[in-house]
Protein backbone atom coordinates (compact mmCIF):
# COMPACT_ATOMS: atom_id res chain seq x y z
CA UNK A 1 0.00 0.00 0.00
CA UNK A 2 1.56 3.60 -0.95
CA UNK A 3 0.74 6.65 1.50
CA UNK A 4 0.94 9.16 -1.13
CA UNK A 5 -0.32 9.49 -4.73
CA UNK A 6 2.08 8.44 -7.53
CA UNK A 7 3.92 11.22 -8.64
CA UNK A 8 3.52 12.28 -11.96
CA UNK A 9 7.12 13.42 -13.18
CA UNK A 10 6.22 15.06 -16.41
CA UNK A 11 9.29 15.82 -18.75
CA UNK A 12 8.29 18.92 -20.25
CA UNK A 13 8.00 19.29 -23.86
CA UNK A 14 8.76 15.55 -24.47
CA UNK A 15 5.89 13.95 -22.85
CA UNK A 16 2.07 14.75 -24.05
CA UNK A 17 -1.23 13.44 -22.91
CA UNK A 18 -0.20 9.95 -23.36
CA UNK A 19 -2.35 7.20 -20.81
CA UNK A 20 -5.12 10.23 -20.83
CA UNK A 21 -7.13 9.16 -17.44
CA UNK A 22 -9.23 12.28 -17.45
CA UNK A 23 -9.48 12.85 -20.44
CA UNK A 24 -8.29 15.88 -21.47
CA UNK A 25 -6.61 15.31 -24.60
CA UNK A 26 -9.61 16.58 -26.27
CA UNK A 27 -9.66 19.93 -24.78
CA UNK A 28 -5.95 20.26 -25.46
CA UNK A 29 -6.97 19.45 -29.48
CA UNK A 30 -8.80 22.02 -29.58
CA UNK A 31 -6.61 24.70 -27.72
CA UNK A 32 -4.24 24.20 -29.82
CA UNK A 33 -6.52 24.41 -32.93
CA UNK A 34 -7.80 27.81 -31.49
CA UNK A 35 -3.95 29.31 -31.30
CA UNK A 36 -2.65 27.75 -34.42
CA UNK A 37 -5.56 29.47 -36.47
CA UNK A 38 -6.02 32.99 -34.96
CA UNK A 39 -3.46 35.51 -35.98
CA UNK A 40 -3.72 38.23 -33.77
CA UNK A 41 -2.18 38.04 -30.20
CA UNK A 42 -4.47 36.14 -27.61
CA UNK A 43 -4.48 35.88 -23.93
CA UNK A 44 -6.11 33.05 -22.88
CA UNK A 45 -7.11 32.42 -19.44
CA UNK A 46 -6.74 28.69 -18.24
CA UNK A 47 -9.45 29.42 -15.03
CA UNK A 48 -10.50 27.34 -12.26
CA UNK A 49 -9.46 26.83 -8.35
CA UNK A 50 -6.33 25.55 -6.74
CA UNK A 51 -6.53 21.47 -6.87
CA UNK A 52 -8.12 21.35 -10.54
CA UNK A 53 -5.29 20.03 -12.36
CA UNK A 54 -3.90 23.16 -14.28
CA UNK A 55 -0.53 22.42 -14.16
CA UNK A 56 -0.87 19.42 -15.18
CA UNK A 57 -2.69 20.00 -17.90
CA UNK A 58 -0.77 22.93 -19.19
CA UNK A 59 2.51 20.30 -18.81
CA UNK A 60 1.32 18.37 -20.76
CA UNK A 61 0.23 20.37 -23.60
CA UNK A 62 3.26 21.98 -24.03
CA UNK A 63 4.62 18.81 -25.12
CA UNK A 64 1.57 18.02 -27.07
CA UNK A 65 1.29 21.07 -29.34
CA UNK A 66 3.44 19.59 -31.70
CA UNK A 67 3.81 15.76 -31.15
CA UNK A 68 0.22 15.26 -31.21
CA UNK A 69 -1.97 18.19 -32.04
CA UNK A 70 0.12 18.90 -35.10
CA UNK A 71 1.06 22.79 -33.90
CA UNK A 72 3.80 24.42 -35.60
CA UNK A 73 4.35 27.20 -32.87
CA UNK A 74 6.74 26.62 -29.87
CA UNK A 75 5.69 26.71 -26.75
CA UNK A 76 7.21 27.78 -23.68
CA UNK A 77 6.57 26.81 -20.04
CA UNK A 78 6.92 29.53 -17.29
CA UNK A 79 6.20 29.43 -13.76
CA UNK A 80 5.63 32.57 -12.80
CA UNK A 81 5.69 31.88 -8.95
CA UNK A 82 9.31 29.86 -9.03
CA UNK A 83 10.05 33.63 -10.77
CA UNK A 84 8.54 36.55 -8.52
CA UNK A 85 11.46 36.82 -6.50
CA UNK A 86 12.95 38.44 -9.59
CA UNK A 87 11.43 42.36 -9.54
CA UNK A 88 11.17 42.74 -13.40
CA UNK A 89 9.63 39.83 -14.87
CA UNK A 90 10.41 41.02 -18.43
CA UNK A 91 13.84 39.77 -17.37
CA UNK A 92 12.38 36.13 -16.34
CA UNK A 93 10.76 36.12 -19.49
CA UNK A 94 13.24 36.74 -21.77
CA UNK A 95 14.94 34.88 -20.17
CA UNK A 96 12.85 31.74 -20.15
CA UNK A 97 12.85 32.20 -24.23
CA UNK A 98 16.38 31.02 -23.85
CA UNK A 99 15.70 27.21 -23.37
CA UNK A 100 13.08 26.71 -26.44
CA UNK A 101 15.17 29.32 -28.94
CA UNK A 102 17.33 27.20 -31.54
CA UNK A 103 20.98 27.76 -31.83
CA UNK A 104 19.95 28.77 -35.37
CA UNK A 105 18.30 31.82 -34.22
CA UNK A 106 20.38 32.97 -30.80
CA UNK A 107 21.16 35.58 -33.15
CA UNK A 108 17.90 36.97 -32.74
CA UNK A 109 17.40 36.07 -29.28
CA UNK A 110 20.32 38.30 -28.99
CA UNK A 111 18.80 41.24 -30.29
CA UNK A 112 15.34 40.75 -28.05
CA UNK A 113 17.43 40.35 -24.45
CA UNK A 114 19.44 43.46 -25.48
CA UNK A 115 15.60 45.26 -26.32
CA UNK A 116 14.41 43.98 -23.31
CA UNK A 117 17.61 45.37 -20.91
CA UNK A 118 16.65 48.73 -21.77
CA UNK A 119 13.63 48.89 -19.70
CA UNK A 120 15.42 47.64 -16.65
CA UNK A 121 15.69 49.54 -14.48
CA UNK A 122 19.33 50.82 -13.47
CA UNK A 123 19.88 48.83 -10.05
CA UNK A 124 18.38 46.06 -11.22
CA UNK A 125 20.75 46.04 -14.31
CA UNK A 126 23.80 46.33 -12.49
CA UNK A 127 22.53 43.61 -9.99
CA UNK A 128 22.49 41.12 -12.93
CA UNK A 129 25.26 42.26 -14.85
CA UNK A 130 27.24 41.07 -11.37
CA UNK A 131 25.60 38.09 -10.79
CA UNK A 132 27.01 34.92 -9.71
CA UNK A 133 27.88 32.29 -12.59
CA UNK A 134 24.67 30.35 -11.22
CA UNK A 135 22.48 32.86 -11.44
CA UNK A 136 23.66 34.22 -14.55
CA UNK A 137 23.00 30.44 -15.91
CA UNK A 138 19.75 29.92 -14.63
CA UNK A 139 18.60 33.40 -16.88
CA UNK A 140 19.83 31.98 -19.92
CA UNK A 141 23.32 34.13 -20.30
CA UNK A 142 20.77 37.26 -19.50
CA UNK A 143 23.44 38.27 -17.09
CA UNK A 144 26.13 38.19 -19.91
CA UNK A 145 24.27 40.59 -22.31
CA UNK A 146 23.96 42.70 -19.77
CA UNK A 147 27.54 43.09 -19.25
CA UNK A 148 27.90 43.48 -22.22
CA UNK A 149 25.26 46.38 -22.80
CA UNK A 150 26.17 47.99 -19.49
CA UNK A 151 29.97 47.72 -20.79
CA UNK A 152 28.90 48.95 -24.03
CA UNK A 153 26.93 52.06 -23.02
CA UNK A 154 27.56 55.01 -20.30
CA UNK A 155 24.83 53.81 -17.33
CA UNK A 156 23.93 57.81 -16.93
CA UNK A 157 23.03 57.60 -20.45
CA UNK A 158 20.67 54.52 -20.51
CA UNK A 159 19.31 55.88 -17.26
CA UNK A 160 18.15 59.28 -19.07
CA UNK A 161 16.71 57.29 -21.78
CA UNK A 162 14.76 55.07 -19.99
CA UNK A 163 13.28 58.06 -18.12
CA UNK A 164 12.33 59.47 -20.98
CA UNK A 165 8.67 58.95 -22.28
CA UNK A 166 9.52 59.46 -26.21
CA UNK A 167 12.60 56.67 -25.40
CA UNK A 168 10.28 54.24 -24.03
CA UNK A 169 8.30 54.60 -26.76
CA UNK A 170 10.53 53.72 -29.05
CA UNK A 171 12.25 50.86 -26.87
CA UNK A 172 9.02 49.50 -26.60
CA UNK A 173 8.58 49.33 -30.59
CA UNK A 174 12.52 47.63 -30.86
CA UNK A 175 11.13 45.24 -28.44
CA UNK A 176 8.25 44.35 -30.35
CA UNK A 177 10.08 44.32 -33.44
CA UNK A 178 13.00 42.14 -32.33
CA UNK A 179 10.06 39.36 -30.82
CA UNK A 180 9.04 39.80 -34.43
CA UNK A 181 11.96 39.08 -36.15
CA UNK A 182 12.42 35.94 -33.80
CA UNK A 183 9.73 34.06 -35.21
CA UNK A 184 9.53 35.30 -38.64
CA UNK A 185 11.99 33.73 -40.82
CA UNK A 186 14.55 34.97 -43.48
CA UNK A 187 11.61 33.84 -46.47
CA UNK A 188 8.50 35.31 -44.56
CA UNK A 189 7.27 32.08 -43.25
CA UNK A 190 5.88 32.53 -39.36
CA UNK A 191 6.81 30.49 -36.36
CA UNK A 192 4.56 30.96 -33.91
CA UNK A 193 5.18 31.62 -30.23
CA UNK A 194 3.13 30.21 -27.22
CA UNK A 195 4.05 30.94 -23.73
CA UNK A 196 2.41 29.48 -20.79
CA UNK A 197 2.05 31.36 -17.92
CA UNK A 198 1.44 29.07 -14.85
CA UNK A 199 0.92 29.49 -11.14
CA UNK A 200 0.55 33.51 -11.74
CA UNK A 201 -1.91 33.77 -9.04
CA UNK A 202 0.05 32.65 -6.27
CA UNK A 203 2.39 35.20 -6.96
CA UNK A 204 2.93 38.32 -5.13
CA UNK A 205 0.11 41.01 -6.14
CA UNK A 206 2.23 43.85 -7.69
CA UNK A 207 4.58 40.96 -9.52
CA UNK A 208 1.25 38.91 -11.02
CA UNK A 209 -0.36 42.06 -12.31
CA UNK A 210 3.29 43.09 -13.65
CA UNK A 211 3.10 40.22 -15.40
CA UNK A 212 -0.15 41.24 -17.20
CA UNK A 213 0.99 44.46 -17.92
CA UNK A 214 4.54 43.06 -19.55
CA UNK A 215 2.34 40.90 -21.81
CA UNK A 216 -0.07 43.81 -23.01
CA UNK A 217 2.65 46.34 -23.72
CA UNK A 218 5.95 44.30 -25.10
CA UNK A 219 4.53 41.14 -26.39
CA UNK A 220 1.29 42.28 -28.20
CA UNK A 221 2.59 41.11 -31.83
CA UNK A 222 0.80 38.92 -34.15
CA UNK A 223 1.38 35.38 -34.01
CA UNK A 224 2.45 35.66 -30.62
CA UNK A 225 0.11 34.11 -27.50
CA UNK A 226 0.07 33.57 -23.89
CA UNK A 227 -1.77 30.76 -22.12
CA UNK A 228 -2.38 31.70 -18.00
CA UNK A 229 -2.91 28.89 -15.28
CA UNK A 230 -4.49 30.86 -12.70
CA UNK A 231 -7.58 31.06 -10.35
CA UNK A 232 -9.70 34.11 -11.73
CA UNK A 233 -11.18 35.29 -8.04
CA UNK A 234 -7.81 35.21 -6.49
CA UNK A 235 -6.53 37.40 -9.27
CA UNK A 236 -9.11 39.68 -8.56
CA UNK A 237 -7.73 40.03 -5.11
CA UNK A 238 -4.23 41.05 -6.31
CA UNK A 239 -5.87 43.73 -8.62
CA UNK A 240 -7.68 44.90 -5.39
CA UNK A 241 -4.84 44.72 -3.12
CA UNK A 242 -3.19 46.78 -5.34
CA UNK A 243 -6.06 49.26 -6.33
CA UNK A 244 -8.15 49.11 -3.23
CA UNK A 245 -11.92 47.38 -3.06
CA UNK A 246 -13.29 49.86 -4.75
CA UNK A 247 -12.26 48.57 -8.26
CA UNK A 248 -14.05 46.47 -10.48
CA UNK A 249 -11.61 43.43 -10.56
CA UNK A 250 -13.31 41.60 -13.24
CA UNK A 251 -13.46 44.50 -15.39
CA UNK A 252 -9.91 45.55 -15.18
CA UNK A 253 -8.52 41.98 -15.90
CA UNK A 254 -10.61 42.36 -18.94
CA UNK A 255 -8.52 44.21 -20.37
CA UNK A 256 -5.35 42.13 -20.46
CA UNK A 257 -7.27 38.74 -20.80
CA UNK A 258 -8.83 37.83 -24.45
CA UNK A 259 -10.99 34.95 -23.36
CA UNK A 260 -11.05 32.12 -20.58
CA UNK A 261 -11.54 28.33 -20.48
CA UNK A 262 -12.39 25.86 -17.53
CA UNK A 263 -10.97 22.42 -17.64
CA UNK A 264 -13.65 19.52 -18.06
CA UNK A 265 -14.83 18.10 -15.09
CA UNK A 266 -16.11 15.13 -16.32
CA UNK A 267 -14.30 12.01 -18.16
CA UNK A 268 -16.17 11.84 -21.89
CA UNK A 269 -17.04 13.92 -24.79
CA UNK A 270 -20.19 14.92 -23.11
CA UNK A 271 -21.33 16.70 -19.55
CA UNK A 272 -23.09 13.85 -18.55
CA UNK A 273 -19.76 11.25 -18.16
CA UNK A 274 -18.49 10.29 -15.26
CA UNK A 275 -17.00 12.97 -13.15
CA UNK A 276 -12.92 13.32 -13.63
CA UNK A 277 -12.64 13.42 -9.53
CA UNK A 278 -14.84 9.80 -9.50
CA UNK A 279 -11.97 8.71 -12.14
CA UNK A 280 -9.14 9.94 -10.49
CA UNK A 281 -10.43 8.47 -7.10
CA UNK A 282 -10.82 4.93 -8.57
CA UNK A 283 -7.24 5.33 -10.33
CA UNK A 284 -5.72 5.83 -6.93
CA UNK A 285 -7.44 3.81 -4.85
CA UNK A 286 -5.91 1.22 -7.62
CA UNK A 287 -2.05 2.17 -7.11
CA UNK A 288 -2.36 3.05 -3.51
CA UNK A 289 -4.34 -0.58 -2.56
CA UNK A 290 -6.90 1.08 -0.66
CA UNK A 291 -9.04 -1.85 0.58
CA UNK A 292 -12.05 -2.54 -1.92
CA UNK A 293 -15.01 -1.43 0.91
CA UNK A 294 -13.40 1.64 1.91
CA UNK A 295 -13.00 2.35 -2.01
CA UNK A 296 -16.40 1.54 -3.02
CA UNK A 297 -18.02 3.69 0.18
CA UNK A 298 -15.80 6.44 -0.60
CA UNK A 299 -16.86 6.50 -4.48
CA UNK A 300 -20.33 6.99 -3.23
CA UNK A 301 -19.74 9.44 -0.78
CA UNK A 302 -17.91 11.28 -3.44
CA UNK A 303 -20.89 11.24 -5.81
CA UNK A 304 -23.16 12.40 -3.46
CA UNK A 305 -21.23 15.35 -2.04
CA UNK A 306 -19.79 16.56 -4.98
CA UNK A 307 -22.81 17.92 -6.36
CA UNK A 308 -22.93 20.62 -3.84
CA UNK A 309 -19.74 20.90 -2.60
CA UNK A 310 -16.24 21.95 -4.94
CA UNK A 311 -13.89 18.94 -4.47
CA UNK A 312 -10.73 19.34 -6.74
CA UNK A 313 -8.30 16.52 -8.24
CA UNK A 314 -5.91 17.46 -4.93
CA UNK A 315 -8.60 17.19 -2.69
CA UNK A 316 -9.21 13.60 -3.59
CA UNK A 317 -5.31 13.25 -3.08
CA UNK A 318 -5.39 14.20 0.62
CA UNK A 319 -8.17 12.00 1.00
CA UNK A 320 -6.68 9.35 0.05
CA UNK A 321 -3.82 9.99 2.00
CA UNK A 322 -5.79 9.69 5.07
CA UNK A 323 -7.43 6.33 3.92
CA UNK A 324 -4.08 4.55 3.21
CA UNK A 325 -3.28 5.16 7.44
CA UNK A 326 -6.62 3.60 7.99
CA UNK A 327 -5.94 0.35 10.78
CA UNK A 328 -7.03 -2.88 9.28
CA UNK A 329 -10.30 -3.37 11.37
CA UNK A 330 -11.80 -0.18 9.61
CA UNK A 331 -11.38 -1.47 6.25
CA UNK A 332 -12.78 -4.40 6.76
CA UNK A 333 -16.20 -5.60 4.79
CA UNK A 334 -18.33 -6.13 7.65
CA UNK A 335 -17.80 -2.92 9.10
CA UNK A 336 -21.35 -1.00 9.82
CA UNK A 337 -22.59 1.26 6.86
CA UNK A 338 -23.16 3.85 9.43
CA UNK A 339 -19.44 3.75 10.88
CA UNK A 340 -18.16 3.57 7.82
CA UNK A 341 -19.83 6.83 6.29
CA UNK A 342 -18.93 8.55 9.85
CA UNK A 343 -15.55 7.98 9.35
CA UNK A 344 -15.50 8.78 5.98
CA UNK A 345 -17.86 11.89 6.26
CA UNK A 346 -15.03 12.80 8.65
CA UNK A 347 -12.09 12.40 6.73
CA UNK A 348 -13.76 14.21 3.78
CA UNK A 349 -15.28 17.42 5.27
CA UNK A 350 -11.94 18.01 7.37
CA UNK A 351 -10.50 18.34 3.61
CA UNK A 352 -13.52 20.01 1.84
CA UNK A 353 -15.49 21.86 4.52
CA UNK A 354 -13.18 22.35 7.50
CA UNK A 355 -15.69 24.56 9.20
CA UNK A 356 -18.09 21.54 9.05
CA UNK A 357 -15.57 18.98 10.58
CA UNK A 358 -15.58 19.99 14.37
CA UNK A 359 -19.17 20.31 14.25
CA UNK A 360 -19.52 16.69 12.53
CA UNK A 361 -16.65 15.28 15.11
CA UNK A 362 -18.83 16.51 18.21
CA UNK A 363 -22.37 15.67 16.65
CA UNK A 364 -23.72 19.34 17.33
CA UNK A 365 -23.68 19.73 13.77
CA UNK A 366 -27.27 21.31 13.10
CA UNK A 367 -29.70 20.16 11.18
CA UNK A 368 -29.59 22.95 8.11
CA UNK A 369 -25.83 22.17 7.85
CA UNK A 370 -25.98 18.67 7.48
CA UNK A 371 -28.27 18.97 4.56
CA UNK A 372 -26.23 22.23 3.48
CA UNK A 373 -23.20 19.23 3.04
CA UNK A 374 -25.05 16.07 1.68
CA UNK A 375 -27.02 18.27 -0.72
CA UNK A 376 -30.75 17.37 0.30
CA UNK A 377 -33.65 19.41 -0.04
CA UNK A 378 -36.98 18.83 1.49
CA UNK A 379 -38.10 17.36 -2.15
CA UNK A 380 -35.15 15.00 -2.49
CA UNK A 381 -36.12 13.69 0.81
CA UNK A 382 -39.57 12.82 -0.04
CA UNK A 383 -40.24 9.83 -1.69
CA UNK A 384 -43.95 10.88 -2.44
CA UNK A 385 -46.10 13.54 -2.98
CA UNK A 386 -49.78 13.30 -2.82
CA UNK A 387 -49.23 9.19 -3.55
CA UNK A 388 -47.18 9.25 -6.36
CA UNK A 389 -43.27 8.56 -6.26
CA UNK A 390 -41.34 11.95 -6.49
CA UNK A 391 -38.74 11.88 -9.04
CA UNK A 392 -36.83 14.25 -6.77
CA UNK A 393 -36.20 11.70 -4.58
CA UNK A 394 -32.73 10.79 -3.76
CA UNK A 395 -31.99 7.97 -1.41
CA UNK A 396 -28.42 8.18 -1.01
CA UNK A 397 -28.07 11.47 -0.12
CA UNK A 398 -31.22 11.17 2.29
CA UNK A 399 -30.18 8.01 4.47
CA UNK A 400 -26.64 9.60 5.04
CA UNK A 401 -28.66 12.66 6.07
CA UNK A 402 -31.04 10.87 8.30
CA UNK A 403 -28.19 8.85 10.00
CA UNK A 404 -26.40 11.99 11.21
CA UNK A 405 -29.41 13.45 12.34
CA UNK A 406 -30.09 10.07 13.99
CA UNK A 407 -26.77 10.53 15.93
CA UNK A 408 -27.21 14.47 16.59
CA UNK A 409 -30.83 13.89 17.81
CA UNK A 410 -29.45 10.38 20.36
CA UNK A 411 -31.68 8.52 18.71
CA UNK A 412 -34.84 10.48 18.04
CA UNK A 413 -36.36 11.24 14.78
CA UNK A 414 -40.28 11.90 15.71
CA UNK A 415 -42.68 10.22 13.83
CA UNK A 416 -39.75 9.71 11.16
CA UNK A 417 -41.42 6.25 9.44
CA UNK A 418 -37.91 5.42 8.18
CA UNK A 419 -36.09 6.68 11.66
CA UNK A 420 -36.74 3.26 13.32
CA UNK A 421 -34.41 1.73 10.31
CA UNK A 422 -31.45 3.96 10.48
CA UNK A 423 -30.15 2.18 14.35
CA UNK A 424 -29.64 -0.43 12.29
CA UNK A 425 -27.15 1.20 10.22
CA UNK A 426 -24.99 1.46 13.34
CA UNK A 427 -26.15 -2.28 15.33
CA UNK A 428 -27.66 -5.02 14.55
CA UNK A 429 -29.78 -5.74 17.55
CA UNK A 430 -30.92 -1.82 16.81
CA UNK A 431 -29.73 -0.86 20.58
CA UNK A 432 -26.52 2.04 19.97
CA UNK A 433 -26.11 3.64 22.84
CA UNK A 434 -25.01 7.11 23.43
CA UNK A 435 -25.54 8.02 19.87
CA UNK A 436 -23.75 11.25 20.10
CA UNK A 437 -20.44 10.27 21.17
CA UNK A 438 -20.66 7.87 17.90
CA UNK A 439 -18.17 10.40 15.62
CA UNK A 440 -15.91 10.45 18.43
CA UNK A 441 -15.49 6.84 19.39
CA UNK A 442 -14.75 6.37 15.29
CA UNK A 443 -12.13 9.26 15.51
CA UNK A 444 -10.64 7.50 18.77
CA UNK A 445 -10.06 4.25 16.80
CA UNK A 446 -10.06 4.61 13.76
CA UNK A 447 -8.28 8.16 12.87
CA UNK A 448 -6.44 9.24 16.32
CA UNK A 449 -3.18 7.40 15.84
CA UNK A 450 -1.76 9.11 12.74
CA UNK A 451 -2.71 12.79 11.74
CA UNK A 452 -2.12 14.65 8.60
CA UNK A 453 -1.22 18.41 9.03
Amino acid sequence: MRFLPPDDNIVLYEQGFDADLLGRETAGKNLSALLERIEDPLVVALDGPWGTGKTYFLKRWVGSHQSQNGGAATTVYFDAFAHDYLSDPLVALVGALGDRVPVSKQPKLKRVQKAAIKFMKPLARMGLAAASFGATEALNDLGDVVTEVVKDEASAALDDFWEREAGRRAAMEEFRAAITSLIVTGGGAVSPLIIVIDELDRCRPDYALEVLEVIKHFFSVRHVHFILGVNLSALENSVKVRYGDGIDAGAYLKKFISLSLNLPDTVGRNRDGTKAIITYAEYLAETMEIPEPVTKALIEHLAIISKVNNVSIRDVGKIMSVLALLPEEATKPNVFFGWREVMLTLVVARVIRPQFYGKFLRCDISADEIAEYFGTTESSRTRQINGVSNDEYDHPSYIRHLAWLYLRNEGDLGDNEDGRHIVKYFDDYGRLGRPRELPMRVYSLWLDLFRIP
